[in-house]
C-alpha cells in the first residue's frame, strides 16, 4: 500500500501563490483545532484524501458502527492574492523514517501545484504555571523570519523552551527547504498534557493567522464555540483523544508538535 492518494478532482487546479498550511494532532491538538475551524468556517474544498500504511495500524469506528482507516487530507481555500491549502486530520505517523516519508510525500503533491511557501502549526508542551499563550515563530531563514515578523506583532522569534520540533510540524520545513520552499512554524505555549484540549491555545494561533493572512476568520464566532465545546463536548473530544493516544501509544508530551 504505502500511499494511497484520492483526488477530488478530474483536472489539476491553476493556482495562485498556493501556501501550506499544516495542522495535525499534536500537543494539545492545537493545530488541528486552528486547521479544522479554518477548514469548516471558509467552505474549503477538499482536493485530496491520502493514507498511508505509516499511520497507526488500527481504524476508527463511527457511530453508526462502520470503519474508517486514519488518513489526511488537503483542502483548498481561493482567496484573491494567495491561494491556500489546508492539511488537516486524524493522526500522523510516530515512526520516524515513516514521518519522513510522509512529509516528503505531502511537500511532493503541494509543490506539484506550485506551492513555495508552507506553514506548519503546533504546540509547546508547559506545565500550567508556564504557560502564558505566546506564540513563537521559527522560519526556515532570515529572510522569511523578517517578513513574517513585520506582519504580526503577536509573534516572539527568541529563544523558546524547546529546541526542536518533532512530526510533520517540523519536518514539512526541513524537507521543504530542501525543496526550494521557504516557511515558518507557529508554535503556541500549551499545557504538555496528553488529555488537554487547547481551545484558547488554537484561538491564540488563529489570531496570528488571520493578521498574518487575512482569510476573513470570524474568531468571535470561534469564541462561541470554545464555550460551547467546554460545556457540552469536552469529555466527548477527551475521549477521542484517549483514543488516539491508545492508537498511538504515544507517551513522551515534552515535544512540540
Amino acid at each position: 500500500m504505502k500511499f494511497i492518494i484520492k483526488k477530488e478532482f478530474k483536472k489539476k487546479p491553476k493556482l495562485k501563490s498556493p501556501i501550506l498550511i499544516e495542522g495535525l494532532p499534536g500537543i494539545g491538538n492545537v493545530g488541528k483545532i486552528a486547521a479544522d475551524f479554518i477548514v469548516e468556517s471558509l467552505n474549503a474544498k477538499l482536493m485530496y484524501q491520502i493514507f498511508f500504511s505509516g499511520f497507526p495500524h488500527s481504524v476508527f469506528i463511527t457511530e453508526n458502527g462502520l470503519v474508517e482507516l486514519p488518513k489526511v487530507e488537503i483542502y483548498l481555500i481561493k482567496k484573491n492574492k494567495h491561494d491556500f491549502l489546508i492539511l488537516s486530520g486524524d493522526i500522523q505517523p510516530i515512526n520516524e523514517s515513516e514521518s519522513y516519508d510522509f512529509a516528503d510525500k505531502i511537500i511532493e503533491i503541494c509543490t506539484e501545484l506550485g506551492c513555495k511557501t508552507i506553514v506548519t502549526l503546533g504546540g509547546i508542551g508547559l506545565t500550567p504555571d508556564m504557560k502564558k499563550d505566546r506564540v513563537f515563530m521559527v522560519a526556515t531563514d532570515k529572510k522569511t523570519q523578517k517578513k513574517y515578523k513585520l506582519l504580526s506583532k503577536n509573534i516572539k522569534i527568541e529563544e523558546n523552551s524547546a529546541a526542536t520540533i518533532v512530526g510533520a510540524a517540523g519536518l514539512l520545513l526541513g524537507i521543504g527547504d530542501l525543496n526550494g520552499c521557504n516557511g515558518i512554524s507557529l508554535l503556541v505555549e500549551t499545557i504538555g498534557d496528553p488529555y488537554h484540549l487547547g481551545l484558547n491555545e488554537a484561538h491564540k494561533l488563529l489570531s496570528v493567522i488571520e493578521e498574518i493572512f487575512k482569510l476573513g476568520l470570524d474568531l468571535k464566532k470561534f469564541k462561541r464555540e470554545i464555550k460551547q465545546i467546554e460545556k457540552k463536548e469536552k469529555a466527548e473530544y477527551s475521549e477521542l483523544m484517549k483514543k488516539l493516544r491508545k492508537m498511538t501509544k504515544e507517551t513522551d508530551t515534552s515535544y512540540i508538535g
